[in-house]
């Protein structure tokens, strides 16, 4: 019977210590994540490399410009495919 109460405690105390350090790593203050989360999220480097490495490349997808035709219209290059040339016009200045 002793065997029993002590395996139910050790348990018990157990799932406490899980619980309590899942509340810890999730916590946040003001969108900050804790010292703790940061120092173990290179972990997934090594359990799970391919998740990492897009997870890495999402983030820099956020700071990718975006193309945009300038405003005058003029083009320096002109693809013609019909034809196969492509005709690269100098610079004025």
């Amino acid at each position: 019977m002793t065997w029993v109460v002590f395996g139910v405690a050790v348990v018990a105390v157990l799932g406490l210590m899980i619980a309590a350090g899942t509340r810890l790593l999730r916590s946040s203050r003001r969108g900050v994540s804790s010292g703790i989360g940061d120092g173990l999220g290179s972990f997934i480097d090594v359990f799970d490399p391919g998740n990492a490495r897009a997870a890495r490349e999402l983030k820099e997808q956020d700071n990718i410009g975006h193309v945009v035709p300038s405003p005058d219209g003029d083009r320096p290059r002109e693809v013609d495919l019909r034809a196969g040339r492509i005709t690269i016009r100098r610079p004025t200045s």
